[in-house]
């Protein structure tokens, strides 16, 4: 099984419109939540609170582990509910293409997870960051 989740948009935008995109919480709430933080510095905050679809209270969170402004920021992403120890790396990854830019997201570590829950992990975090790359694209080609 793949350990890890790769997904990429072109976009027309400058490459620090996607960084404020990416790391501006007014710009955050318009197209991934307003329950979203990502502080663009190295030991800086990640957090997402959100409800499931039973309605259940969520919460992703970690830590910014690297940052090359307007070209890369990773951070660690960790589930209220997996594991102890448990958290998986998340990356933004801006290449500029000429007249346009590509974001990469790439998510990875799954390995880490129970493999009884890693299979079905996957399969939704793929379905989420399609769902919000798709929103960030809309947003960034407006």
């Amino acid at each position: 099984m793949k350990d890890s989740i790769e997904l990429s948009i072109n976009v027309r935008a400058t490459a620090a419109e996607i960084w404020g995109a990416l790391t501006d919480s007014d710009e955050l709430e318009n197209w991934w939540s307003e329950d979203v933080k990502l502080e663009a510095k190295v030991g800086g905050a990640f957090r997402e609170a959100w409800e499931d679809d039973e309605g259940g209270k969520q919460l992703a969170s970690g830590k910014v582990i690297s940052v090359t402004a307007k070209k890369s920021i990773i951070f660690s992403w960790r589930e209220k509910d997996w594991p102890a120890g448990v958290q998986t790396q998340c990356a933004f990854l801006i290449e500029d293409q000429g007249k346009e830019r590509t974001l990469t997201v790439k998510h990875e570590g799954w390995n880490s997870l129970p493999e009884n829950k890693r299979g079905q992990l996957i399969k939704d975090f793929t379905v989420g960051w399609k769902y919000h790359l798709k929103e960030l694209k809309a947003y960034l080609d407006d």
